[in-house]
């Protein structure tokens, strides 16, 4: 490992910097999961996500699939993850903050109307 210390320096301001804010991020993902929850086209994993992770998947009733949802939501400025053919994982970060969270909520209810 010819540069270790970039690596650490990563490191070391995750956790001299970030883990102060990690409060925040977990608000916003339990905020979004509160309002994913609303949308009857999805179901969540956890009522109340432990991280900053939030998990949805698609209702029974939806025809489309992750994948295809996730290409209209990219169209719309989301990215979303997809970890099945019809669940997505969607993380709260540094770089999200309540009006992306308001983003995804509006994304998500256009795309699956």
């Amino acid at each position: 490992m010819r540069q270790a210390g970039v690596l650490a320096a990563a490191g070391i301001v995750a956790l001299e910097k970030m883990t102060l804010r990690l409060r925040e991020d977990h608000r916003r993902a339990r905020r979004l999961a509160g309002s994913l929850r609303g949308n009857p086209r999805l179901s969540l994993a956890s009522e109340d996500p432990p991280t900053n992770m939030v998990y949805a998947r698609l209702a029974d009733g939806v025809p489309q699939s992750a994948p295809e949802v996730a290409a209209q939501l990219k169209s719309l400025g989301v990215l979303v993850g997809v970890v099945g053919d019809r669940e997505f994982r969607l993380v709260t970060h540094y770089w999200i903050d309540d009006a992306a969270v308001a983003t995804v909520e509006a994304a998500f209810d256009e795309a699956l109307g």
